[in-house]
């Protein structure tokens, strides 16, 4: 496991004696006194052997642009994940100490600043789904611990935790930001406990899948607050523990929450390439569910419709349908059914794919029976991705020029929703005010007024 001060020290191109050099620099700037500039410390630092004293550590996060508060905060060497960054998910090894690493850096990312960008495209993208797929098939190169078996205490209640945030995927009463405080903290306590010594090997595979679940879910409730890059590191971190652990189920979820999250801010190649490796990593699963199908269709199908291939997106959406329908209770009622999450993105993908294709009459039909179906209220709850789907609604609205559905839909998403998180209240936002006739709408202006009452910036 590569030492995250060796990640820093090393992409600022510096040698051990030059690091040292600039941290008794910096110390001694900051008003610390003097210290001894001498590259063994600096070895023994990244080693693990020693840990340095409080003020020079103030000084490296000077250096690297973590607050002071931080470093007392977190701790050595925690701390230091604020300034690496996405280095981990690019430079970690496929092993059981790179999958530990990956997953104390996705820890953090609750605590920094949204990332600008996905950090993984084309083929170094398709270099990480080859090695995720390699290293699940041997997962004993992979395993974390090895000494005497000690256990960790309270590993049962911390995956019943886990699975009871599971459940929350398709219905909540919880506020998605809520839940998200709660995967975090469960994540964060399994990344503690996997970093610690004395493990063995099975507890040490147990807190690795562990951490692939609550990275998932930290993944999956980033995508529905519309944080999308977020997501992305957050799936990769998954992926990696996952394939460590030999676990190809899981492996398969977190190619296709990451074909999810460029559908939304990446390059339709991209997407085709995670979806085909999620469908192959999956493939093995006897128990995989259609609905893991439907959306692994329905996203091939947008990602060919915005390429402008429609013959292949036609017959992706239609393998989506049939997946769906075998999800169908005849029991449900037509207004039911299309409340259910398998429907409600049947409907979706349909209207996306219509904008693509220029479909103007079957999009309307489509974001109708979404809009028609979030509409009903629900005692179990609404879908954690309900601002994001009207998200979608409002783009095909706007795509469709239909300035009336798009004031609907604001004003249903604070009253459906309760409110927004900042980042999707950014986006609703921009949207509303991407064209100069619709900020002149009253109606429009109204609804944005509507968007800053609930904290949307």
């Amino acid at each position: 496991m590569v030492h995250p001060l060796t990640l820093l020290r090393t992409g600022m191109g510096l040698s051990h004696p030059e690091y040292a050099r600039l941290v008794a620099e910096r110390h001694a700037g900051l008003g610390h006194g003097r210290t001894a500039a001498r590259r063994e410390k600096v070895s023994r630092w990244e080693s693990g052997r020693i840990v340095p004293e409080y003020t020079a550590q103030l000084a490296m996060a000077d250096i690297h642009g973590v607050p002071a508060g931080q470093v007392g905060r977190l701790g050595w060497p925690r701390w230091l994940y604020l300034a690496v960054g996405d280095a981990p998910l690019r430079d970690e090894h496929w092993n059981g100490g790179g999958a530990a690493a990956v997953l104390r850096s996705s820890a953090h990312l609750a605590e920094v600043a949204a990332p600008p960008g996905l950090v993984l495209r084309g083929p170094a993208l398709a270099g990480h789904l080859k090695a995720a797929v390699a290293r699940a098939s041997a997962p004993g190169r992979g395993r974390v611990g090895g000494g005497e078996p000690t256990g960790v205490d309270g590993l049962a209640w911390i995956s019943a935790r886990v699975a009871g945030l599971e459940q929350q995927f398709h219905r909540t009463r919880l506020p998605p930001t809520a839940l998200y405080v709660a995967a975090v903290a469960e994540h964060r306590l399994v990344v503690r406990l996997l970093t610690a010594a004395g493990q063995d090997r099975a507890t040490g595979r147990h807190l690795v899948l562990l951490g692939a679940r609550t990275a998932l879910l930290c993944a999956w409730i980033s995508g529905a607050l519309g944080e999308q890059a977020r997501a992305e590191r957050q799936a990769l971190a998954a992926m990696r523990a996952a394939a460590v652990a030999g676990d190809g189920v899981r492996v398969s979820r977190a190619m296709l929450l990451l074909g999810l999250r460029h559908l939304e801010a990446g390059d339709p190649a991209d997407v085709r390439m995670l979806v085909r490796a999620a469908g192959a990593a999956g493939a093995a699963d006897p128990d995989r569910p259609a609905a893991f199908a439907a959306v692994l269709h329905g996203a091939r199908a947008v990602a060919r419709a915005r390429e402008g291939e429609a013959g292949r997106a036609d017959r992706s959406l239609a393998r989506a349908e049939e997946a769906v329908a075998g999800c169908g209770d005849a029991s449900v009622s037509d207004t039911g059914r299309e409340a259910e999450p398998d429907h409600l993105t049947l409907n979706l993908v349909r209207a996306r794919v219509a904008v693509h294709l220029g479909r103007s009459e079957r999009a309307e039909r489509h974001v109708d029976a979404v809009t028609r179906a979030l509409a009903v209220p629900r005692s179990d709850g609404t879908p954690p991705f309900t601002a994001l789907y009207l998200l979608t609604v409002l783009d095909v609205a706007l795509a469709l020029g239909d300035v009336d559905r798009a004031a609907d839909v604001v004003e249903q998403v604070v009253v459906v929703t309760g409110g927004l998180s900042p980042v999707l209240g950014r986006q609703f936002r921009e949207r509303l005010d991407r064209l100069d006739p619709l900020r002149r709408e009253p109606r429009v202006r109204r609804a944005a007024e509507r968007l800053a009452e609930y904290g949307a910036p």
